[in-house]
């Protein structure tokens, strides 16, 4: 009987062919927990390496096995073989370490409560402290003004409000105001304004907070980046109105800043205005000059024709002289022949000494007259009268042209320095800078939301990058 097998111990269960065995329910939780077991190591949940999961040993199928009694009767029998607990992915096996997954987990959890600490929670902290304790007060000065053209408010006033009407101003005034209010941020204004009030030494004062006040060692580049923070302006191209704001620690800094910016302005404007009026009084100058030395030389060849040919006014003296000489000869042989007619009615003999002299004067006269005659075209010299008349008329010509450019052109210098002297442009502030009472500056409870709100994002950008780098690792 030695041959006979012996039958299975341990978790055997027997019973009859067909019967259904006592350990059923312990083999289907056996093979839940091996199913759940692998589930969890495919789809990566366990924090177990996949090593550890191939150590395990492997559960043999479970299903009936033919075991022979000791009857010699052939029974079926179910042998199921437990397999060993797989842990929590939050826990480990007894003498082994936590997987390296486990390990990532646990050292961003860290890190990302570091991240918000440093990233939002000391920023605001640090900008709550200041802005309650710390943060200095800040006035503001404001004035508006406008800038307005004397010579424009009787020509083009109807213009001028049907600009203003359709959305402008006009075109010189609204570049006019564009030009001030750029010029109140700009480093020509910052230098003025240091030449006359010192505004370094304003806007750094000890009694501001180190954060806030300027360091006077800096270079001028640096307070012009620091101006503009301090100083606003803003132009309206609608109504024509510009908005100046002073910002300053103490409320009398602020006043004097702004009462010295509008006295700038002013003085920009009449700039604008008076280059282009002393442009035209230099221009009417030059033509001025230039009309003086024509007239001059004109009248320095007109005298060297005068002394050449001899005569003042070749048309008034030489001409006129000798026509009359002709006329005067003429008159005296008409005379003469007269009473030598009357002689001759008388019935006196040609021999009659009283006929004789009369003929001989009127043959002297005829020759006289025909002398004359033939030098009335020519003066003393010989020369012929039409071409120096025609000289003499150019000369005079000219001098007469050169005379009254002088007359026009000093006129107009007259006029152009009348409008120099003038004021044509104004900077007109309707609202003034007043003291300031009370400080506006620095909001404290919009910049710790501020920089609240600025830190929030920055954390964000930063967990979602570090998130991002912990997955592909």
């Amino acid at each position: 009987m030695s041959n006979e097998p012996k039958p299975e111990l341990g978790n055997t269960v027997p019973g009859p062919l067909g019967e259904k065995p006592s350990g059923e329910s312990s083999d289907r939780d056996a093979r839940r927990r091996e199913r759940r077991a692998r589930r969890e190591a495919d789809s990566g949940e366990s924090r177990l390496p996949k090593n550890l999961l191939d150590q395990l040993p492997a559960a043999r199928p479970a299903g009936p096995s033919l075991v022979a009694n000791s009857s010699g009767r052939i029974e079926q029998r179910l042998t199921v073989i437990p397999l060993r607990q797989v842990p929590r992915p939050s826990e480990a096996l007894e003498g082994q370490i936590l997987g390296h997954r486990g390990a990532i987990e646990v050292t961003k959890k860290y890190g990302e409560r570091i991240w918000f600490v440093a990233s939002v929670v000391l920023p605001v902290l640090v900008a709550a402290v200041y802005y309650a304790f710390f943060a200095s007060d800040q006035y503001v000065a404001e004035f508006r003004f406008a800038v307005k053209d004397a010579t424009s408010q009787t020509s083009g006033a109807a213009a001028s409000s049907f600009l203003t009407m359709i959305g402008g101003s006009g075109g010189s005034l609204s570049y006019d105001n564009y030009l001030v209010t750029d010029y109140l941020t700009s480093r020509q204004a910052a230098e003025e304004l240091q030449s006359r009030i010192n505004v370094v030494q304003i806007y750094s004062r000890r009694e501001a907070d180190w954060w806030a006040r300027f360091d006077p060692s800096q270079p001028m580049e640096k307070f012009v980046s620091f101006w503009h923070s301090m100083v606003t302006s803003q132009y309206d191209q609608v109504t024509g109105i510009a908005i100046a704001k002073v910002r300053a620690f103490t409320p009398e800094d602020a006043l004097l800043v702004a009462n010295s910016l509008v006295t700038l302005s002013e003085e920009l404007v009449n700039k604008i205005a008076n280059r282009t009026q002393n442009d035209a009084v230099r221009f009417t100058q030059k033509e001025v000059e230039r009309a003086e030395e024509r007239l001059k030389s004109i009248r320095a060849k007109l005298t060297e024709y005068r002394n050449r040919v001899g005569v003042i006014d070749p048309a008034s003296s030489v001409v006129a002289s000798n026509s009359a000489l002709v006329q005067s000869l003429r008159a005296t042989l008409a005379q003469l022949q007269t009473q030598l007619q009357t002689l001759r009615l008388q019935n006196l003999q040609p021999n009659a000494p009283a006929i004789i002299t009369l003929q001989n004067q009127i043959n002297s006269t005829r020759d006289q007259l025909a002398i004359v005659e033939g030098s009335v075209g020519r003066n003393k010299s010989g020369e012929a009268l039409s071409a120096i008349i025609a000289e003499y008329e150019q000369l005079d010509l000219e001098r007469q042209f050169a005379q009254n450019m002088v007359t026009s052109t000093m006129a107009a210098l007259d006029t152009a320095r009348a409008s120099a002297a003038a004021q044509h442009l104004y900077i007109t502030p309707y609202v003034r800078p007043s003291l300031p009472e009370s400080s506006l500056y620095p909001r404290r409870a919009l910049a710790i939301a501020t920089v609240a709100a600025l830190a929030l994002i920055f954390w964000l950008i930063g967990l979602l990058i570090g998130r991002s780098v912990v997955e592909r690792l």
